[in-house]
């Protein structure tokens, strides 16, 4: 007994390739650390596999990865500029990513999904922006030599993706 499988004929949208320019910001925020750069990597494979194979489940592990090595940047050498990008970047980038997963189950390939797609990207973004700017205040507002400062950004990227899941 054969079985063949369809060829999968589905064109990327442009969710996917915003996932993939998020991601890319994610890398650029972490390259001052070898080890969250490595991660940084790790997880940059794992979203373009997600995105190619059509898995939920491993753009939301590449997310995870991503914003894991945010954290190991902010470890080290990052400033908190960098750590705020790579946090949101890291979360946008899965959110972008499991909507294109989403939009590509729902909708056939000859539907016009762009308008769509920049919407959700741009509703993403205004989200992470207005999230950024509430933990950079609480950043630059705690003494400096402590750790809540950090903790407040990292907080920010939890309630982030939590919004955006929302």
């Amino acid at each position: 007994m054969v079985v063949s499988r369809a060829r999968d004929r589905r064109r990327p949208r442009a969710s996917h390739a915003l996932a993939v320019v998020a991601t890319l910001a994610v890398l650029s925020a972490v390259r001052g650390s070898t080890m969250a750069s490595l991660v940084g990597l790790a997880g940059a494979l794992a979203l373009v596999s997600g995105l190619i194979r059509r898995s939920e489940s491993s753009i939301v592990f590449a997310g995870a990865t991503l914003f894991a090595a945010t954290i190991l940047a902010a470890t080290g050498p990052a400033n908190a500029e960098s750590v705020l990008l790579g946090a949101f970047g890291a979360v946008i980038a899965a959110d972008l990513g499991t909507f294109a997963i989403g939009i590509d189950r729902d909708a056939d390939a000859a539907v016009a999904t762009t308008r769509v797609e920049l919407l959700h990207a741009v509703g993403s973004v205004t989200v992470a922006i207005l999230t950024a700017g509430v933990g950079y205040a609480l950043f630059e507002t705690v003494p400096s030599g402590g750790s809540l400062g950090v903790v407040a950004l990292l907080l920010g990227g939890v309630v982030l993706a939590w919004l955006l899941r929302e």
